[in-house]
């Protein structure tokens, strides 16, 4: 695709052949994204934005815009892009769009080149048939192309002190240690993964291509790029994994983005070792252990206790979390209603007959029918009145997704206030659950 902007500018994809934005691609992002960053970050990015013009498992040329400045030897002014994947809402498969990358050189900031940007990136999530769109980054600054924050992100969500552990006795001889993952291990490390996913709200779906691409895919000195360690019991079993980011952007912290432990094992009896194994990894890695792991949101509740009870460690209240955009919100709802009737089922509403009117407070609102625990209709609504319970600003999103009841935003928010068929109706169909993502990158 090629539009031209105002000001001579034009907008196209790398599918449209220009070698030169291929090749100034990679500088445009690590001058503009890692602005502030040190040389070797501004590398890392490069290699990161490499990786998704080429080896990349769902992102194509034809997911990649760029704004260029003809009249500037077709400068790159303005760039985004669409990372496809496929996320699960309590099993139930959704399709996602996700947004990254999104950068502006700083001499043609305020003319509109963002939000020119995200037209046609919604425009192509749509073609893809993306259910919705998801982004992390710049508080705030998303909302205006129609986004909420309403899922919690997968990073930052705890810290551990490794570097206050003290070195193990030479002739101790640990229940579990690590060794590298290879491809060889992706079917256990995507039964560990569905396992750990039955737990939570949303989840990744990732096919063989994607694990191989995680695992081996990623150039090693990008940014993104991850190291799968599986924990080993003393038969020399595999009995979980983590996920180690692999190049450290600050050198005091490491960061630990999955802490996974199948049927055949627990937290409570991996935790010391691995801990110890990850400050071996960090010292032969970088030479030195940092002070501090960062431990990704979504990890285990066990795991929660057992870093808070330690010494130094620490569990944050809140974390950032995703933007999410639900353009089709009643599409959306149908596409997830089997995950609504099994929640209905042995609740407070079991076998309900009835309706739920949800409202938005811009004069429009969704309708859900039930007949015996089934939904039968799920409709648009019009109008001002004769709703069950409204929401301003996307927030029912952020009830949909399990990030905050519905009297929790009514906490900060007094005009959500649900009668008391809506605040059984939205606790029961839409509890408060945590998810799992670190997000395809």
């Amino acid at each position: 695709m090629k539009k031209q902007l105002a000001n001579g500018l034009v907008l196209r994809t790398l599918s449209e052949g220009f070698a030169s934005d291929r090749e100034n691609l990679p500088q445009f992002y690590a001058d503009v994204n890692g602005e502030g960053s040190s040389p070797e970050n501004k590398d890392r990015i490069k290699y990161w934005v490499n990786d998704l013009m080429g080896a990349h498992p769902t992102t194509t040329p034809d997911d990649i815009f760029i704004v260029v400045d003809p009249a500037q030897h077709d400068t790159i002014a303005s760039a985004a892009l669409l990372i496809p994947q496929t996320w699960r809402y309590e099993g139930v498969h959704v399709s996602v769009g996700r947004p990254e990358l999104c950068g502006t050189n700083p001499d043609y900031r305020r003319r509109g080149l963002m939000r020119e940007l995200f037209t046609v990136m919604h425009e192509r999530s749509a073609a893809l048939g993306n259910q919705m769109q998801v982004i992390t980054g710049i508080a705030h600054f998303y909302r205006q192309f129609g986004y909420t924050m309403a899922v919690d992100m997968g990073s930052d969500h705890a810290t551990f002190p490794l570097g206050a552990l003290t070195d193990r006795a030479p002739d101790y001889t640990p229940a579990f240690t690590l060794r590298p993952a290879t491809t060889d291990d992706i079917p256990k490390l995507a039964e560990w993964y569905d396992y750990m996913a039955r737990e939570r709200l949303l989840t990744e779906y990732r096919d063989d291509a994607q694990w191989r691409y995680e695992i081996a895919g990623y150039h090693a000195d990008s940014i993104r790029a991850m190291d799968y360690q599986i924990i080993v019991n003393a038969a020399g079993e595999g009995v979980g994994y983590l996920e180690l980011y692999a190049n450290r952007m600050e050198k005091h912290i490491a960061e630990l983005a999955s802490y996974v432990v199948g049927d055949q094992s627990s937290y409570l009896e991996t935790f010391d070792d691995v801990m110890h194994g990850i400050k071996v990894w960090t010292i032969a890695r970088y030479g030195e252990c940092p002070a501090l792991l960062t431990v990704g949101a979504g990890i285990h509740e066990a795991l929660d206790c057992l870093i808070q009870r330690t010494q130094g460690g620490s569990v944050q209240a809140l974390d950032y979390p995703w933007y999410v955009r639900v353009p089709e919100m009643i599409s959306f709802l149908r596409h997830i209603q089997p995950a609504l009737e099994r929640r209905l089922e042995d609740s407070g509403a079991h076998r309900y007959t009835g309706e739920l009117k949800i409202g938005f407070y811009d004069l429009t609102g969704i309708g859900l029918k039930f007949e015996r625990g089934r939904v039968t209709e799920i409709t648009h609504l019009q109008g001002k009145d004769g709703y069950d319970v409204s929401f301003p600003w996307h927030l029912f999103w952020n009830v949909l997704f399990g990030h905050h009841r519905a009297d929790e935003v009514r906490a900060i928010l007094p005009e959500v206030e649900p009668n008391a068929k809506a605040a059984v109706l939205l606790d029961v169909l839409f509890p408060k659950k945590k998810s799992w993502l670190k997000g395809l990158s």
